[in-house]
């Protein structure tokens, strides 16, 4: 029923009560929020209280959690940086010592006894140094590469060190994508291992190798080709998608696939390095279309022919990589009874390889921990990288009557050996004052001058020339070294000693009267660690024996290791430089991140407070309309 006519004003009151109500609810509202933003600090208890600044405000508090673990990343690894350098210190100021002791301990200036006395000092050096080798910054020893939880080396009781760590870098993240290396390996800062032996393996190409192992390890992009037969019985073009082929075997079936059966046949070339692309009868051509390269990089890109050859794909050796496709394919030779012959330590042992299938299984023959070698691929990707772990001794690979070892890249003396690198860089004097003076077994004596000859085989060439045929010299059969046959007789064959046969290690008697038993020669490029460890403990051999042709020897292996010491402190220094900047630069964003967070999240106080003062006022008049409009009803009307 409508009443307006009766008690005029009724309606308009009530309705300004209800809006009254309203405005009060809403006010009352809006000091309860403001009440809350001053007694929390914050402007917003739930995201939907102000969505745009909550979005804001969360993406900004993700990031400012990142930003501190950052910079808790990089002072914990500029602590253990700081650790570093010191321990590297220690090792510059080793080297220092060394020098001096081994100045002191040449010549007659130092008597036997203090000599000895020398030998002592240069113990506790190498004491001293393997304590610092295997410091520990929060639990992490610093020189072990990545493997930072055992000590990196021991001091053995025939007074060698093994390194038992690696050459990996361990990467913290600094910033945002920014990974920087932060520690110095046992091998950089030490020079722990022998150099790497291995060279270029030349793996051939298989239909099960990676396309992304081609180009020495670069890897062929994958994309489409444009394939064209032509005068043939059923001439036509075809685009071949190559995008989704991992292996060669799939590049030489979607070709194939591409066509009727039998039309088109993608091979490996002769020389087992690349690819060819034939066609049934007619002529093939192959283009890259789109601008791309992948036929191009495949080798097979090319005008209509019969046939395509394409060039050398240079596949990387890799651990999958079978021992038979070695070589260009001809393999390491007969393994069974054969294998290597491997010193290092002073132990000699032979190693059989003839379970081995892949250059994996290899790999995992030769880290048998008996051996102490650090194994794996060298960083052309082309090769093995062998290394002995041992300091103080002496390192070799052999044979074992067969070729393994030269076949797999990795004799350490063969004929391509210069003769300057034999007897630990000394090398072999050429001279025609000192020739080699060989009694035959015939009782007849010649000379050799070994003018001109400057590698290994060189000096078989010229005693094989003396009289060719029945003198003969070849490296040994067995581990490393020269042997000399000679067949003019029964009775003994001498090498007679002096600088240069010495130096080649073949002088000596072969007292039998078997000419086919040669004079077997000793291993003279025996491989060592660079480093201080290696010095220090052949120092002391070299002093309690009085050997000044060694300590000398050893004299000129100092500045190189300090060379490697400073070198590695350089860039230790100029990553911790740069470390000191990425802190300075997370501490400033930290700072600008929490202003940005406080702008869309925290209280501002006086702003509020202002508002606060304002809805209060307009709350309490509001509040006085609300009691005169509120107090009237129908019985005002009556």
């Amino acid at each position: 029923m409508d009443l307006s006519p009766i008690y005029p004003g009724s309606v308009p009151n009530l309705l300004a009560s209800n809006r009254l109500t309203q405005t009060l609810q809403d006010a009352t509202a809006q000091l309860t929020q403001m009440g809350d933003q001053l007694s929390s600090g914050h402007q917003f208890a739930l995201p939907s209280d102000s969505p745009t600044a909550a979005m804001t405000t969360i993406g900004l508090q993700q990031l400012l959690e990142q930003k501190t673990q950052m910079l808790t990343n990089t002072q914990t690894e500029q602590a253990f940086m700081g650790a570093t350098d010191n321990a590297m210190a220690t090792i510059s100021s080793v080297l220092n010592q060394a020098q001096q002791l081994i100045s002191s301990g040449i010549g007659s200036t130092s008597s036997p006894s203090q000599k000895d006395a020398l030998a002592q000092q240069a113990k506790s050096l190498e004491q001293e140094l393997v304590n610092v080798g295997n410091t520990q910054f929060n639990g992490r020893y610093l020189f072990g590469g990545s493997q930072t939880t055992n000590p990196p080396f021991t001091m053995n009781a025939n007074n060698t060190v093994t390194y038992n760590g690696d050459q990996q870098t361990l990467n913290s993240f600094m910033d945002l994508g920014q990974l920087v290396g932060v520690n110095v390996d046992g091998n950089a800062a030490f020079g722990a291992l022998t150099p790497p032996i291995g060279s270029d393996l030349n793996p051939a190409l298989t239909a099960q190798t990676q396309l992304s192992d081609l180009a020495g390890g670069a890897g062929v992009p994958m994309g489409k080709i444009s394939v064209a037969l032509a005068g043939g019985s059923s001439p036509q073009t075809a685009t071949v998608d190559l995008s989704s082929a991992k292996t060669v075997s799939d590049v030489e079936n979607m070709i194939a696939a591409a066509f009727p059966p039998g039309s088109v046949t993608v091979g490996l070339n002769a020389a087992q390095n690349g690819l060819t692309i034939s066609a049934a009868s007619g002529t093939v051509a192959v283009a890259d279309l789109n601008g791309g390269a992948t036929a191009r990089d495949l080798g097979l890109a090319g005008a209509a022919a019969a046939q395509i050859i394409g060039g050398d794909l240079n596949p990387a050796l890799t651990l999958t990589t079978p021992l038979s496709a070695l070589n260009g394919g001809t393999g390491i030779g007969a393994t069974a009874g054969k294998g290597l012959v491997i010193t290092n330590g002073g132990v000699t042992k032979t190693v059989d390889i003839s379970s081995a299938t892949t250059v994996q299984d290899l790999v995992n023959i030769l880290k048998d921990p008996s051996l102490n070698l650090a194994v794996g691929l060298n960083t052309a990707g082309n090769g093995l990288a062998i290394s002995s772990r041992l300091s103080g001794t002496s390192f070799s690979i052999g044979e074992n009557g067969g070729n393994n070892a030269t076949l797999l890249g990795i004799r350490t003396m063969t004929g391509a050996t210069p003769l300057s690198q034999l007897n630990l860089g000394v090398g072999v004097p050429i001279n025609a004052t000192d020739p080699i003076q060989i009694t035959r077994r015939s009782g007849a004596v010649v000379s050799l001058d070994l003018t001109g000859a400057t590698t290994v085989q060189d000096a078989l060439i010229k005693i094989n020339s003396i009289d060719p045929g029945n003198l003969t010299a070849t490296l040994n059969a067995v581990g490393n070294g020269i042997s000399i046959t000679d067949n003019s007789g029964t009775g003994p064959l001498t090498v007679q000693a002096g600088a240069t046969a010495n130096a080649l290690g073949i002088a000596g008697t072969e007292a039998g009267s078997n000419p086919a038993v040669p004079l077997v020669g000793t291993d003279v490029n025996p491989g060592e660690a660079p480093g201080v460890f290696n010095i220090l403990i052949k120092a002391q051999a070299a002093l309690q024996t009085q050997n000044d042709a060694e300590l000398t020897r050893l004299g000129g292996l100092l500045q190189p290791a300090l060379t490697q010491v400073s070198t590695a402190q350089s860039d230790l220094g100029a990553k911790e430089q740069m470390l000191s900047t990425v802190q300075t630069n997370l501490q400033n964003q930290q700072t600008q991140i929490n202003q940005s967070i406080s702008t869309n999240y925290d209280t501002n106080f006086t702003q509020v407070i202002t508002q606060l003062v304002t809805e209060q006022t307009s709350y309490e008049a509001t509040l006085k309309s609300a009691a005169t409009v509120m107090q009237l009803s129908l019985y005002n009307y009556l």
